[in-house]
Protein backbone atom coordinates (compact mmCIF):
# COMPACT_ATOMS: atom_id res chain seq x y z
CA UNK A 1 0.00 0.00 0.00
CA UNK A 2 3.15 2.45 0.45
CA UNK A 3 4.35 1.46 -3.15
CA UNK A 4 0.59 2.39 -4.39
CA UNK A 5 0.50 5.78 -2.52
CA UNK A 6 3.88 6.50 -3.78
CA UNK A 7 3.40 5.95 -7.68
CA UNK A 8 -0.68 7.37 -7.65
CA UNK A 9 -0.76 9.78 -4.20
CA UNK A 10 -3.74 8.03 -3.18
CA UNK A 11 -3.81 6.47 -0.17
CA UNK A 12 -6.17 3.24 0.73
CA UNK A 13 -7.56 3.09 4.47
CA UNK A 14 -7.97 -0.39 4.90
CA UNK A 15 -11.27 -2.23 6.84
CA UNK A 16 -9.58 -5.08 8.73
CA UNK A 17 -12.10 -7.99 9.24
CA UNK A 18 -11.25 -11.74 10.18
CA UNK A 19 -11.07 -14.11 6.98
CA UNK A 20 -13.00 -16.31 8.60
CA UNK A 21 -15.92 -13.92 9.09
CA UNK A 22 -15.21 -11.99 5.75
CA UNK A 23 -18.72 -12.86 4.24
CA UNK A 24 -20.96 -12.15 7.18
CA UNK A 25 -19.33 -9.44 8.09
CA UNK A 26 -19.26 -7.44 4.38
CA UNK A 27 -23.21 -8.67 4.69
CA UNK A 28 -23.46 -6.52 7.58
CA UNK A 29 -21.57 -3.82 7.04
CA UNK A 30 -23.41 -2.96 3.61
CA UNK A 31 -26.45 -3.56 5.10
CA UNK A 32 -25.78 -0.91 7.71
CA UNK A 33 -24.46 1.54 5.41
CA UNK A 34 -20.77 1.40 6.73
CA UNK A 35 -19.10 -0.47 4.15
CA UNK A 36 -15.92 0.67 2.80
CA UNK A 37 -16.41 2.55 -0.70
CA UNK A 38 -14.56 -0.13 -2.45
CA UNK A 39 -14.93 -3.76 -1.44
CA UNK A 40 -12.91 -5.87 -2.77
CA UNK A 41 -12.62 -10.12 -3.01
CA UNK A 42 -15.98 -10.41 -5.30
CA UNK A 43 -16.44 -13.43 -6.86
CA UNK A 44 -19.48 -13.56 -9.21
CA UNK A 45 -22.98 -13.99 -7.84
CA UNK A 46 -21.13 -12.39 -4.59
CA UNK A 47 -23.09 -9.01 -5.43
CA UNK A 48 -26.65 -10.22 -6.38
CA UNK A 49 -27.71 -9.85 -2.70
CA UNK A 50 -27.32 -6.20 -2.59
CA UNK A 51 -28.73 -5.21 -6.15
CA UNK A 52 -32.37 -4.47 -5.11
CA UNK A 53 -31.48 -2.02 -2.20
CA UNK A 54 -29.36 0.31 -4.31
CA UNK A 55 -26.32 -0.48 -1.76
CA UNK A 56 -23.66 -0.74 -4.64
CA UNK A 57 -23.07 0.78 -7.70
CA UNK A 58 -23.97 -0.33 -11.27
CA UNK A 59 -20.43 -0.82 -12.75
CA UNK A 60 -22.12 -1.04 -16.21
CA UNK A 61 -22.60 2.39 -16.34
CA UNK A 62 -19.04 3.83 -15.79
CA UNK A 63 -17.08 1.62 -17.24
CA UNK A 64 -16.14 4.10 -20.36
CA UNK A 65 -13.78 5.58 -17.90
CA UNK A 66 -12.17 2.90 -17.59
CA UNK A 67 -9.83 1.65 -20.78
CA UNK A 68 -7.58 -0.73 -19.29
CA UNK A 69 -10.39 -2.60 -18.29
CA UNK A 70 -11.92 -2.08 -21.83
CA UNK A 71 -8.94 -3.19 -23.51
CA UNK A 72 -8.77 -6.93 -21.88
CA UNK A 73 -12.37 -7.91 -21.87
CA UNK A 74 -11.51 -6.79 -25.61
CA UNK A 75 -7.85 -8.92 -26.59
CA UNK A 76 -9.14 -12.14 -24.22
CA UNK A 77 -13.07 -12.24 -25.58
CA UNK A 78 -14.68 -11.77 -22.80
CA UNK A 79 -17.67 -9.65 -23.75
CA UNK A 80 -20.16 -12.50 -23.39
CA UNK A 81 -19.01 -13.46 -20.03
CA UNK A 82 -19.46 -9.90 -19.44
CA UNK A 83 -22.55 -9.71 -20.99
CA UNK A 84 -23.69 -12.98 -18.36
CA UNK A 85 -22.87 -10.69 -15.37
CA UNK A 86 -25.88 -8.64 -16.24
CA UNK A 87 -28.87 -8.43 -13.45
CA UNK A 88 -32.28 -8.79 -14.18
CA UNK A 89 -32.09 -4.47 -14.73
CA UNK A 90 -29.83 -5.23 -17.88
CA UNK A 91 -26.93 -3.59 -15.62
CA UNK A 92 -23.77 -5.71 -14.03
CA UNK A 93 -22.39 -4.57 -10.58
CA UNK A 94 -19.54 -5.83 -10.05
CA UNK A 95 -16.17 -5.95 -12.37
CA UNK A 96 -14.45 -9.65 -12.31
CA UNK A 97 -10.53 -10.08 -12.26
CA UNK A 98 -9.93 -10.98 -15.62
CA UNK A 99 -7.96 -14.04 -16.42
CA UNK A 100 -6.37 -14.78 -20.37
CA UNK A 101 -6.46 -18.51 -20.27
CA UNK A 102 -8.89 -20.15 -17.89
CA UNK A 103 -7.52 -23.14 -16.03
CA UNK A 104 -8.72 -24.82 -13.11
CA UNK A 105 -7.32 -23.80 -9.96
CA UNK A 106 -7.46 -27.64 -8.51
CA UNK A 107 -7.48 -30.91 -10.26
CA UNK A 108 -5.00 -34.04 -9.64
CA UNK A 109 -1.75 -33.86 -8.19
CA UNK A 110 0.40 -37.32 -8.32
CA UNK A 111 3.65 -38.67 -8.12
CA UNK A 112 4.18 -39.46 -11.65
CA UNK A 113 7.67 -41.56 -10.71
CA UNK A 114 5.49 -44.05 -9.20
CA UNK A 115 2.48 -44.05 -11.72
CA UNK A 116 5.14 -44.41 -14.45
CA UNK A 117 6.43 -47.29 -12.31
CA UNK A 118 3.14 -48.97 -12.27
CA UNK A 119 3.11 -48.62 -15.90
CA UNK A 120 0.37 -46.06 -16.50
CA UNK A 121 2.11 -43.22 -16.43
CA UNK A 122 0.02 -39.55 -16.84
CA UNK A 123 -3.31 -40.59 -16.80
CA UNK A 124 -5.28 -38.86 -19.04
CA UNK A 125 -9.04 -40.43 -18.30
CA UNK A 126 -10.67 -41.60 -14.77
CA UNK A 127 -10.67 -44.73 -16.60
CA UNK A 128 -6.89 -44.69 -16.11
CA UNK A 129 -7.07 -43.26 -12.93
CA UNK A 130 -8.90 -46.26 -11.93
CA UNK A 131 -6.94 -48.48 -13.46
CA UNK A 132 -3.56 -47.05 -11.93
CA UNK A 133 -4.88 -46.68 -8.61
CA UNK A 134 -5.59 -50.49 -8.50
CA UNK A 135 -2.14 -51.22 -9.34
CA UNK A 136 -0.62 -48.67 -7.21
CA UNK A 137 -2.72 -50.61 -4.65
CA UNK A 138 -1.39 -53.75 -5.97
CA UNK A 139 2.40 -53.09 -4.90
CA UNK A 140 1.19 -50.69 -1.90
CA UNK A 141 -1.47 -52.51 -0.15
CA UNK A 142 -0.86 -50.31 3.14
CA UNK A 143 -2.20 -47.26 0.72
CA UNK A 144 -5.40 -45.64 0.35
CA UNK A 145 -4.20 -43.98 -2.87
CA UNK A 146 -6.32 -41.59 -3.55
CA UNK A 147 -7.50 -38.62 -1.67
CA UNK A 148 -8.95 -35.08 -1.58
CA UNK A 149 -8.65 -33.39 1.79
CA UNK A 150 -11.19 -30.67 0.42
CA UNK A 151 -13.94 -31.85 2.21
CA UNK A 152 -14.37 -34.11 -1.15
CA UNK A 153 -15.61 -30.66 -2.84
CA UNK A 154 -13.00 -30.28 -5.04
CA UNK A 155 -12.97 -33.82 -6.52
CA UNK A 156 -15.95 -33.92 -7.67
CA UNK A 157 -15.74 -30.27 -8.74
CA UNK A 158 -13.11 -30.97 -11.63
CA UNK A 159 -13.89 -34.43 -11.56
CA UNK A 160 -18.44 -33.80 -12.46
CA UNK A 161 -17.53 -31.62 -15.78
CA UNK A 162 -16.25 -35.06 -17.37
CA UNK A 163 -19.40 -36.71 -16.70
CA UNK A 164 -21.49 -34.05 -18.01
CA UNK A 165 -22.64 -32.47 -14.53
CA UNK A 166 -21.72 -29.93 -11.95
CA UNK A 167 -20.91 -30.68 -8.33
CA UNK A 168 -18.73 -30.04 -5.29
CA UNK A 169 -17.24 -26.16 -5.51
CA UNK A 170 -18.94 -25.94 -8.51
CA UNK A 171 -22.95 -26.57 -8.07
CA UNK A 172 -23.57 -22.95 -7.81
CA UNK A 173 -27.50 -22.79 -7.90
CA UNK A 174 -27.53 -26.40 -9.29
CA UNK A 175 -28.88 -25.52 -12.21
CA UNK A 176 -27.54 -27.06 -15.68
CA UNK A 177 -28.66 -26.54 -19.59
CA UNK A 178 -30.02 -24.22 -20.59
CA UNK A 179 -28.80 -23.69 -23.81
CA UNK A 180 -30.82 -23.72 -27.27
CA UNK A 181 -33.79 -23.07 -25.95
CA UNK A 182 -33.89 -26.26 -23.43
CA UNK A 183 -34.98 -25.72 -19.78
CA UNK A 184 -32.47 -25.91 -16.85
CA UNK A 185 -32.48 -28.93 -14.80
CA UNK A 186 -31.53 -29.77 -11.89
CA UNK A 187 -27.61 -31.46 -11.55
CA UNK A 188 -28.01 -33.60 -8.38
CA UNK A 189 -31.42 -35.22 -10.26
CA UNK A 190 -29.81 -36.15 -14.04
CA UNK A 191 -27.81 -39.31 -14.40
CA UNK A 192 -24.61 -37.90 -15.21
CA UNK A 193 -24.84 -37.03 -11.67
CA UNK A 194 -25.34 -40.37 -10.73
CA UNK A 195 -22.53 -42.06 -13.12
CA UNK A 196 -20.73 -39.07 -11.23
CA UNK A 197 -21.42 -41.41 -7.70
CA UNK A 198 -21.16 -44.65 -8.83
CA UNK A 199 -17.31 -43.85 -10.14
CA UNK A 200 -16.37 -42.86 -6.55
CA UNK A 201 -18.16 -45.02 -4.52
CA UNK A 202 -16.80 -47.67 -6.66
CA UNK A 203 -12.73 -46.38 -5.74
CA UNK A 204 -14.12 -46.18 -2.09
CA UNK A 205 -15.05 -49.86 -2.20
CA UNK A 206 -12.19 -51.06 -3.61
CA UNK A 207 -9.80 -49.37 -1.01
CA UNK A 208 -8.79 -46.90 -3.60
CA UNK A 209 -10.01 -43.40 -2.29
CA UNK A 210 -9.62 -42.47 1.38
CA UNK A 211 -13.19 -41.96 2.60
CA UNK A 212 -11.21 -39.51 5.53
CA UNK A 213 -9.87 -37.39 3.58
CA UNK A 214 -13.58 -36.64 2.40
CA UNK A 215 -14.44 -35.02 5.41
CA UNK A 216 -11.66 -33.14 6.69
CA UNK A 217 -10.16 -30.42 5.16
CA UNK A 218 -6.89 -29.96 3.78
CA UNK A 219 -4.71 -27.49 6.42
CA UNK A 220 -2.01 -30.26 6.95
CA UNK A 221 -1.97 -30.92 10.65
CA UNK A 222 -2.56 -34.18 12.32
CA UNK A 223 -2.57 -37.60 11.30
CA UNK A 224 -5.21 -37.17 8.95
CA UNK A 225 -3.78 -34.57 7.23
CA UNK A 226 -3.73 -35.24 3.48
CA UNK A 227 0.28 -33.60 3.38
CA UNK A 228 1.17 -36.71 6.37
CA UNK A 229 -0.43 -39.35 3.83
CA UNK A 230 1.85 -38.10 0.61
CA UNK A 231 4.63 -37.60 2.71
CA UNK A 232 4.69 -41.06 4.82
CA UNK A 233 3.70 -42.62 0.57
CA UNK A 234 0.74 -44.10 1.70
CA UNK A 235 -1.14 -41.66 -0.74
CA UNK A 236 0.03 -41.08 -4.13
CA UNK A 237 -2.88 -39.16 -5.72
CA UNK A 238 -4.53 -35.65 -4.80
CA UNK A 239 -6.47 -33.10 -5.31
CA UNK A 240 -5.18 -29.74 -5.13
CA UNK A 241 -3.69 -26.77 -6.88
CA UNK A 242 0.08 -25.75 -8.03
CA UNK A 243 0.60 -24.13 -4.36
CA UNK A 244 -1.13 -27.37 -2.98
CA UNK A 245 1.66 -29.51 -5.30
CA UNK A 246 4.42 -27.39 -3.00
CA UNK A 247 3.14 -27.97 0.25
CA UNK A 248 3.42 -31.96 -0.67
CA UNK A 249 7.02 -31.19 -2.26
CA UNK A 250 7.98 -29.73 0.99
CA UNK A 251 6.67 -32.60 3.16
CA UNK A 252 8.35 -35.02 0.40
CA UNK A 253 11.49 -33.53 0.70
CA UNK A 254 12.03 -34.21 4.35
CA UNK A 255 10.50 -38.16 4.19
CA UNK A 256 11.73 -39.45 0.80
CA UNK A 257 14.62 -36.75 -0.29
CA UNK A 258 14.23 -33.86 -2.85
CA UNK A 259 15.39 -35.66 -6.12
CA UNK A 260 13.90 -38.93 -5.14
CA UNK A 261 10.86 -38.30 -6.14
CA UNK A 262 8.33 -36.44 -9.18
CA UNK A 263 5.11 -34.96 -8.59
CA UNK A 264 3.04 -33.19 -11.03
CA UNK A 265 -0.18 -31.40 -11.47
CA UNK A 266 -2.19 -32.83 -14.17
CA UNK A 267 -4.77 -31.62 -16.46
CA UNK A 268 -8.76 -32.90 -14.95
CA UNK A 269 -9.19 -36.05 -16.70
CA UNK A 270 -11.59 -36.60 -19.52
CA UNK A 271 -14.53 -38.79 -18.67
CA UNK A 272 -17.89 -40.09 -20.23
CA UNK A 273 -18.60 -36.39 -21.22
CA UNK A 274 -15.57 -36.52 -22.76
CA UNK A 275 -12.20 -33.65 -22.55
CA UNK A 276 -14.35 -31.08 -20.45
CA UNK A 277 -13.74 -28.53 -17.63
CA UNK A 278 -15.81 -25.98 -16.52
CA UNK A 279 -16.69 -22.90 -18.06
CA UNK A 280 -14.22 -20.17 -19.06
CA UNK A 281 -14.73 -17.94 -15.78
CA UNK A 282 -13.45 -14.54 -14.01
CA UNK A 283 -11.30 -14.48 -10.90
CA UNK A 284 -12.54 -12.31 -7.88
CA UNK A 285 -12.88 -8.66 -8.53
CA UNK A 286 -14.51 -5.71 -6.84
CA UNK A 287 -17.62 -3.97 -6.33
CA UNK A 288 -18.09 -0.38 -4.95
CA UNK A 289 -20.80 1.39 -2.50
CA UNK A 290 -23.26 3.57 -4.23
CA UNK A 291 -22.35 6.21 -1.59
CA UNK A 292 -18.71 6.84 -4.15
CA UNK A 293 -21.30 8.40 -7.14
CA UNK A 294 -21.67 11.68 -4.47
CA UNK A 295 -17.59 12.02 -4.19
CA UNK A 296 -16.22 14.99 -6.18
CA UNK A 297 -13.43 12.38 -6.61
CA UNK A 298 -15.56 10.23 -8.34
CA UNK A 299 -14.06 10.03 -11.50
CA UNK A 300 -10.17 9.92 -10.36
CA UNK A 301 -11.54 6.83 -8.42
CA UNK A 302 -12.62 4.94 -11.30
CA UNK A 303 -9.62 5.76 -12.80
CA UNK A 304 -7.75 4.82 -10.00
CA UNK A 305 -9.10 1.44 -9.97
CA UNK A 306 -9.13 0.53 -13.42
CA UNK A 307 -5.46 1.15 -13.08
CA UNK A 308 -4.89 -0.89 -10.20
CA UNK A 309 -7.10 -3.98 -11.20
CA UNK A 310 -6.36 -3.82 -15.17
CA UNK A 311 -3.01 -1.95 -15.79
CA UNK A 312 -0.49 -4.39 -17.07
CA UNK A 313 2.44 -2.23 -15.10
CA UNK A 314 0.12 -1.95 -11.79
CA UNK A 315 -0.37 -5.84 -11.83
CA UNK A 316 3.56 -6.82 -12.29
CA UNK A 317 3.41 -4.84 -9.63
CA UNK A 318 1.36 -5.78 -7.49
CA UNK A 319 2.91 -9.52 -8.07
CA UNK A 320 6.51 -8.87 -7.89
CA UNK A 321 7.18 -5.26 -6.23
CA UNK A 322 9.98 -2.41 -7.39
CA UNK A 323 11.71 -3.79 -10.35
CA UNK A 324 15.45 -3.27 -9.51
CA UNK A 325 14.60 -3.49 -5.75
CA UNK A 326 12.37 -6.55 -5.25
CA UNK A 327 13.06 -7.89 -8.63
CA UNK A 328 14.39 -7.98 -12.10
CA UNK A 329 13.60 -8.88 -14.97
CA UNK A 330 15.82 -9.51 -18.36
CA UNK A 331 15.08 -8.59 -22.00
CA UNK A 332 13.19 -11.32 -22.58
CA UNK A 333 10.18 -10.53 -20.32
CA UNK A 334 11.59 -13.35 -17.82
CA UNK A 335 11.35 -12.06 -14.10
CA UNK A 336 13.52 -13.06 -11.31
CA UNK A 337 13.67 -11.90 -7.72
CA UNK A 338 16.40 -9.67 -6.73
CA UNK A 339 19.32 -11.39 -4.20
CA UNK A 340 17.90 -11.45 -0.81
CA UNK A 341 14.72 -11.66 -1.68
CA UNK A 342 12.07 -14.42 -1.43
CA UNK A 343 8.58 -15.69 -1.77
CA UNK A 344 8.42 -18.56 0.58
CA UNK A 345 4.59 -19.50 -0.15
CA UNK A 346 5.65 -20.12 -4.17
CA UNK A 347 8.74 -22.46 -2.82
CA UNK A 348 10.99 -19.60 -4.73
CA UNK A 349 14.12 -18.07 -3.23
CA UNK A 350 13.34 -19.59 -0.01
CA UNK A 351 14.67 -18.38 3.02
CA UNK A 352 16.48 -16.11 1.18
CA UNK A 353 15.95 -13.00 2.97
CA UNK A 354 12.91 -10.44 2.78
CA UNK A 355 9.65 -12.40 1.60
CA UNK A 356 8.14 -9.77 -0.43
CA UNK A 357 4.89 -11.40 0.68
CA UNK A 358 5.16 -11.67 4.21
CA UNK A 359 7.33 -8.60 4.63
CA UNK A 360 6.32 -6.08 1.74
CA UNK A 361 2.64 -7.27 1.20
CA UNK A 362 3.44 -7.77 -3.01
CA UNK A 363 1.86 -11.31 -4.10
CA UNK A 364 -1.43 -10.71 -2.15
CA UNK A 365 -5.24 -11.02 -3.39
CA UNK A 366 -5.11 -7.75 -4.97
CA UNK A 367 -1.95 -9.73 -6.89
CA UNK A 368 -4.43 -12.74 -8.32
CA UNK A 369 -7.18 -10.69 -9.70
CA UNK A 370 -5.99 -10.04 -13.01
CA UNK A 371 -3.38 -11.94 -15.02
CA UNK A 372 -2.06 -12.39 -18.72
CA UNK A 373 -0.48 -15.69 -18.78
CA UNK A 374 3.01 -14.65 -18.82
CA UNK A 375 2.42 -12.97 -15.91
CA UNK A 376 0.30 -16.39 -14.17
CA UNK A 377 3.55 -18.29 -15.19
CA UNK A 378 6.64 -15.59 -13.85
CA UNK A 379 6.11 -17.02 -10.96
CA UNK A 380 4.60 -20.37 -11.21
CA UNK A 381 6.74 -23.58 -11.45
CA UNK A 382 7.87 -24.88 -14.80
CA UNK A 383 5.56 -27.84 -14.59
CA UNK A 384 2.56 -24.94 -13.66
CA UNK A 385 3.54 -23.70 -17.71
CA UNK A 386 3.52 -27.63 -18.65
CA UNK A 387 0.02 -28.03 -16.61
CA UNK A 388 -1.30 -24.86 -18.66
CA UNK A 389 0.09 -26.36 -21.86
CA UNK A 390 -1.44 -29.34 -21.20
CA UNK A 391 -4.96 -27.91 -20.44
CA UNK A 392 -5.19 -25.47 -23.63
CA UNK A 393 -4.21 -28.30 -25.68
CA UNK A 394 -6.27 -30.93 -24.26
CA UNK A 395 -9.47 -29.69 -22.40
CA UNK A 396 -12.36 -27.94 -23.44
CA UNK A 397 -14.45 -25.16 -21.56
CA UNK A 398 -18.37 -26.71 -20.88
CA UNK A 399 -20.68 -23.61 -22.24
CA UNK A 400 -21.44 -20.78 -19.81
CA UNK A 401 -24.14 -21.57 -17.22
CA UNK A 402 -27.36 -20.02 -18.72
CA UNK A 403 -28.20 -16.89 -17.14
CA UNK A 404 -31.36 -16.58 -15.43
CA UNK A 405 -30.79 -13.51 -13.09
CA UNK A 406 -33.17 -13.11 -10.65
CA UNK A 407 -35.96 -9.97 -9.83
CA UNK A 408 -35.94 -8.11 -5.90
CA UNK A 409 -38.56 -10.37 -4.99
CA UNK A 410 -37.48 -13.62 -6.04
CA UNK A 411 -33.82 -13.13 -4.61
CA UNK A 412 -34.90 -14.16 -1.20
CA UNK A 413 -37.75 -16.46 -2.07
CA UNK A 414 -34.69 -18.79 -4.51
CA UNK A 415 -31.89 -18.46 -1.88
CA UNK A 416 -34.96 -19.61 0.94
CA UNK A 417 -35.36 -22.68 -1.89
CA UNK A 418 -31.90 -23.45 -2.65
CA UNK A 419 -30.25 -23.28 0.42
CA UNK A 420 -32.09 -26.77 2.17
CA UNK A 421 -31.86 -28.32 -1.34
CA UNK A 422 -28.03 -27.91 -1.67
CA UNK A 423 -27.47 -28.95 1.97
CA UNK A 424 -29.45 -32.15 0.92
CA UNK A 425 -27.30 -32.30 -1.82
CA UNK A 426 -24.52 -32.09 -0.05
CA UNK A 427 -24.87 -34.68 2.75
CA UNK A 428 -26.24 -37.43 0.34
CA UNK A 429 -23.31 -36.93 -2.08
CA UNK A 430 -21.01 -37.89 0.43
CA UNK A 431 -23.00 -40.66 2.01
CA UNK A 432 -23.64 -42.02 -1.71
CA UNK A 433 -19.60 -42.16 -2.30
CA UNK A 434 -18.77 -43.41 1.12
CA UNK A 435 -21.26 -46.12 1.46
CA UNK A 436 -23.31 -44.85 4.53
CA UNK A 437 -26.44 -44.56 1.96
CA UNK A 438 -27.10 -47.24 -1.18
CA UNK A 439 -27.24 -45.74 -4.61
CA UNK A 440 -30.29 -48.24 -4.76
CA UNK A 441 -31.82 -45.32 -2.87
CA UNK A 442 -31.75 -42.99 -5.77
CA UNK A 443 -35.20 -42.21 -6.61
CA UNK A 444 -36.22 -42.03 -2.83
CA UNK A 445 -33.41 -39.32 -2.74
CA UNK A 446 -35.27 -37.36 -5.81
CA UNK A 447 -38.44 -37.85 -3.65
CA UNK A 448 -36.89 -36.10 -0.89
CA UNK A 449 -35.31 -33.16 -2.94
CA UNK A 450 -39.32 -32.85 -4.13
CA UNK A 451 -40.40 -32.91 -0.85
CA UNK A 452 -38.14 -30.22 0.19
CA UNK A 453 -39.42 -27.52 -2.98
CA UNK A 454 -37.37 -28.73 -5.95
CA UNK A 455 -39.88 -28.44 -8.45
CA UNK A 456 -40.48 -25.25 -7.52
CA UNK A 457 -37.16 -24.16 -7.06
CA UNK A 458 -36.56 -25.53 -10.44
CA UNK A 459 -39.89 -23.51 -12.06
CA UNK A 460 -38.46 -20.33 -10.43
CA UNK A 461 -35.17 -20.40 -12.12
CA UNK A 462 -36.19 -21.63 -15.39
CA UNK A 463 -38.87 -18.28 -15.66
CA UNK A 464 -36.27 -16.37 -14.67
CA UNK A 465 -34.27 -18.05 -17.92
CA UNK A 466 -37.26 -17.59 -20.05
CA UNK A 467 -37.60 -13.46 -18.90
CA UNK A 468 -33.89 -13.23 -19.79
CA UNK A 469 -33.94 -15.09 -23.02
CA UNK A 470 -36.62 -12.40 -23.88
CA UNK A 471 -35.20 -9.20 -22.54
CA UNK A 472 -32.19 -10.30 -24.42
Amino acid sequence: FDRIEELTNIRIELTHVPFSDSVEKRSLLISAGDAPSVIPLIYRGDETPFVASGAILPMSDYIEHMPHFRKYVEEWDLGEMMENLRQADGKYYMLPGLQEVWVPSFSLIIRTDVWEDVGIGIPSTWEEVHEGLALIKEKYPDSLPLADGFEGQSLINYGGYAFGTRAGWGFGDGMIGGQDGEPLRYAATTDEYRSMLEYYRTLVQEGLLDPETLTAANDGSGAGGVVEKVAAETCFAASGSSGTAIEFAQALDETVGRGNYDLQLIPPPAGPAGNLMGPRNFWHGFMLGSQIAESENFLAILQFLDWLYFNSEAREMLRWGVEGETFTKAEDGTIELAEGHSLDSFDLNTGAGTDILKDLGFSTFLAEATESRALKESYNSEAFSTFVDGVVENLESMPPWAPAPLEEAELEQASLMATPLKDMVDTNTLQFIVGERDLGEWETFHAELEASGLDSYVELINSARDRFVEQS
